[in-house]
C-alpha cells in the first residue's frame, strides 16, 4: 500500500517536471541565427577599420543586395505609341459627321423657306396696297359697284354698235366707250387706275414714251376739237343773232 502511494507521487512529480520543461523550451529554426546580431558586434560607424574595398566587395559578392532607386522613365525612354481608334470611336465620329451635315442642310433649307416666305409677304403687301390705292377716298361720294355695272353695260353697248363695222373699229370701239364711261361714272377710281398704269409703264421706257405721244396727240386733238366746237358755236350764234335782227327789221317794216 505504501509502495503504491510512493509510485503515484513519483509519477505526478515526473509529469509536472516534464510539463514545466516543455513550457520553457522554445523552438529553434535553422534560419533564425542568420537574422540575429550579437550584442558584441561593432556597428559600422563605430568601427575603427574603414572598409576600402566596399564597392568591389559589394559587386563581387552575389549574396549582397543593394537597394536601387526606382525612377520614372523620361520622355525619350517612353515608347511613342499612337492610340488605335476603337469601333465605338469610329461610330461616334461618323455620327458626328452625319449630325453636322444634317444640321447644315437644315439651316440652309430654313433660310430658303424664310426668304421665300418673306418674298410672298412682300408681294401680298404690295398687291393689297395697290388694290386699296385704287379705291376712291372716303370723302368722295363715288360708289364703285354701281359705277362698274354702268361701265360694263356701256362697253357691251359699244360692242353692239360696232358689230357690223371693220375689225379695228369693232375691236377699239368697246375699249374707248368703256374708258369714257369710266371717266364719267367713276372719275376717282379711273384716275387711280390711270396713275397705276402709268407707274407700270415707267418700268418700260419705250412704252412710256409711246403713251406720252398718244396722250399728247389725244390732248391736242381734244383741244383742237374743243376750239372748233367753240368757234362753230360762236359762228352759229352770230348768224342766228344776225338772222333774228333781219327778221325783226322786216316785221317792223311790215
Amino acid at each position: 500500500m505504501a509502495f503504491r502511494l510512493n509510485s503515484r507521487r513519483t509519477a505526478v512529480l515526473t509529469l509536472t517536471t516534464i510539463g514545466a520543461m516543455a513550457s520553457t523550451i522554445t523552438p529553434v529554426f535553422a534560419d533564425e541565427g542568420q537574422g540575429k546580431k550579437s550584442i558584441y558586434d561593432i556597428p559600422p560607424k563605430y568601427s575603427s577599420h574603414t572598409p576600402t574595398n566596399t564597392s568591389s566587395s559589394s559587386s563581387s559578392s552575389p549574396d549582397t543586395k543593394s537597394p536601387k532607386l526606382i525612377t520614372a522613365p523620361t520622355e525619350e525612354e517612353q515608347p511613342t505609341t499612337t492610340p488605335t481608334p476603337t469601333p465605338t470611336d469610329r461610330l461616334a465620329a461618323e455620327i458626328r459627321k452625319g449630325r453636322l451635315f444634317l444640321h447644315a442642310h437644315t439651316v440652309l433649307l430654313q433660310n430658303h423657306v424664310d426668304l421665300a416666305f418673306s418674298k410672298y409677304l412682300s408681294y401680298e403687301h404690295s398687291v393689297t396696297k395697290t388694290i386699296s390705292s385704287l379705291a376712291p377716298p372716303k370723302s368722295s361720294e363715288e360708289k364703285v359697284v354701281p359705277g362698274l355695272l354702268y361701265v360694263a353695260v356701256s362697253t357691251m353697248a359699244g360692242s353692239i354698235i360696232a358689230r357690223n363695222r371693220m375689225l379695228p373699229i369693232r375691236a377699239l370701239t368697246p375699249v374707248f366707250v368703256g374708258i369714257g364711261a369710266g371717266w364719267y361714272f367713276l372719275p376717282e377710281t379711273t384716275r387711280n387706275v390711270a396713275d397705276l398704269v402709268w407707274e407700270w409703264e415707267k418700268m418700260v421706257p419705250g412704252v412710256a414714251e409711246k403713251h406720252l405721244l398718244v396722250r399728247r396727240g389725244v390732248e391736242e386733238a381734244a383741244e383742237t376739237g374743243g376750239k372748233a366746237i367753240r368757234d362753230g358755236r360762236k359762228v352759229v350764234d352770230e348768224n342766228v343773232s344776225r338772222g333774228r335782227s333781219i327778221v325783226e327789221g322786216w316785221i317792223k317794216k311790215g
